[in-house]
């Protein structure tokens, strides 16, 4: 049973050329990376200034300023975090595969690469999973905990809080096709050649 999965898998993934397999996964890297960057920017240069009525005394309202920004809530700000680690990670490991080749020790690249691409996809997972809740909130409120929507004031705000997170999950999805074909990658060993000749 086992031998036949693994048939399976070297089927779909094996048949492509090394150079092709290795373009592939460069390219996704590559796309991976400005979707994480592009999250982690514009959700760490979205703010919203307002001017609203606070109250009214009498007849005269009483206005204030108020600003909206991601430092404010815990989770956008691990959104931007956790987007801006995956993007360095993506990075990194760009230039390991344009540069690096000669750079393994003892064979562990390979797993070293699997490792830390699978923690990249459980750190963007969570960031986005966070700032997907908080977005909800903030769209529609809670009235069972009597926390006002914000969204209807501040909809700029809004707006490009939900584009980064359309970024960031691509880039989710992006760096967990990345980690599977690592792990692909690492399972896979190279068949022996048969144009070796041994002396």
């Amino acid at each position: 049973m086992a031998l036949q999965s693994e048939e399976k898998l070297e089927v779909g993934y094996s048949s492509l050329q090394p150079k092709t397999r290795k373009l592939v996964l460069l390219m996704l890297r590559v796309l991976a990376f400005f979707a994480t960057a592009a999250a982690t920017v514009v959700m760490g240069l979205n703010k919203e200034t307002k001017t609203l009525v606070v109250a009214t005394v009498g007849s005269t309202p009483i206005k204030a300023s108020l600003t909206a920004k991601f430092q404010h809530t815990p989770a956008f700000v691990f959104f931007v975090i956790a987007n801006g680690l995956a993007s360095v990670h993506n990075l990194v490991m760009i230039m390991g595969d344009l540069f690096g080749q000669k750079l393994d020790y003892k064979g562990l690249r390979l797993a070293v690469i699997a490792i830390l691409d699978m923690m990249t996809v459980a750190l963007v997972s969570g960031g986005v999973s966070a700032a997907a809740f908080m977005a909800e909130l903030g769209k529609n409120g809670n009235s069972h905990a009597r926390w006002n929507k914000i969204c209807d004031k501040f909809e700029t705000f809004c707006d490009h809080g939900g584009g980064a997170l359309i970024a960031s999950f691509a880039g989710l999805i992006l760096t967990l096709i990345i980690s599977v074909m690592s792990i692909i990658k690492l399972l896979i060993k190279p068949k022996p050649d048969s144009t070796i000749v041994v002396p």
